[in-house]
């Protein structure tokens, strides 16, 4: 019964995560780079990526990787590579006048960065281990 309600935690948290990535990334665009809100909401972007990418990993420990969670773990990294991808390409293509360069690239950079380890983990999970 512990597992299922952990399940279910890992499920909400990473719908919380992904939340954050979704709703915090675009407020970093407007800050630059120097400021110190743009430390405060970097790191709330960060703890997105904890709780997106620590319910796949709790999921995975807690059934030793048993083939119905890798599935559910492969549905919940490519949802975390779309989210990636898109926050990226917005960030990156964002041309309008008050958006700072250099928290582009930053922000964009990150959430690239995100979908790309989804991206490794995805094939790492149908990988045989030596």
């Amino acid at each position: 019964m512990t597992y299922v309600l952990l399940t279910f935690a890992c499920l909400f948290a990473y719908a919380g995560g992904l939340i954050i990535l979704v709703r915090v990334t675009p407020m970093l665009l407007t800050r630059a780079y120097d400021e110190g809100l743009f430390m405060v909401i970097m790191a709330g972007d960060v703890f997105g990526g904890i709780f997106v990418f620590g319910a796949v990993a709790l999921t995975f420990a807690l059934f030793s990787g048993n083939f119905p969670v890798r599935v559910l773990d492969l549905f919940l990294l490519v949802g975390i590579t779309i989210v990636g991808l898109r926050l990226s390409y917005k960030s990156f293509g964002s041309h309008r006048a008050g958006i700072h360069r250099a928290s582009r690239i930053v922000a964009g950079s990150y959430c690239l960065l995100l979908a790309l380890a989804a991206f490794y983990y995805i094939v790492l999970l149908f990988t045989r281990g030596r």
